[in-house]
């Protein structure tokens, strides 16, 4: 018993770290470096700051909660997070299809479902909880209108060409 506790402690505590390191990788071996200058306060901004937002509105309205975080939180918001989706946006960004609209709708809902998905992940590893409606049509639409919105602000901002 005292093992398995271990174990589920380890793995509550190494998704972020883990995510972070892999989307970091792979924004740093795949984006030149022009790019991710441009790119990475988007990032922060649409990224991370809005993640922080929205999971501050989600868990005043008691939508969504994180728990056994440990020393990888402040005030209940887990650190990590908000950072890990940093490079998300970056990536999210940098691949997107310019010139094709119709593909951009589909990219941006794939994104959506993928964010979706790794939710389930975070939540099957005990460190994240929602309400029972809340998963899976009103959670996809919060991550569509999430990567619409960085989507339409990078458009706005001439960088997605």
């Amino acid at each position: 018993m005292c093992w398995k506790g271990m174990v589920l402690v380890t793995t509550q505590l190494l998704v972020y770290p883990v995510l972070i390191l892999l989307v970091g990788a792979l924004v740093l071996l795949t984006v030149p470096r022009e790019h991710l200058r441009t790119l990475l306060p988007y990032g922060a901004v649409l990224g991370g700051l809005f993640d922080y937002l929205e999971s501050l509105v989600t868990g005043t309205l008691k939508l969504t909660a994180f728990k056994n975080l440990g020393i990888l939180q402040a005030g209940g918001h887990p650190l990590l997070g908000h950072l890990a989706w940093v490079p998300i946006i970056v990536l999210f960004l940098y691949y997107w299809p310019r010139g094709k609209m119709s593909l951009g709708y589909l990219y941006t809902a794939a994104w959506a479902l993928l964010a979706t998905g790794f939710s389930q992940v975070v939540r099957q590893a005990g460190i994240f909880e929602y309400v029972s409606w809340y998963y899976p049509i009103p959670m996809f639409l919060l991550f569509l209108a999430r990567f619409a919105l960085a989507a339409w602000v990078a458009h706005r901002q001439g960088i997605l060409g």
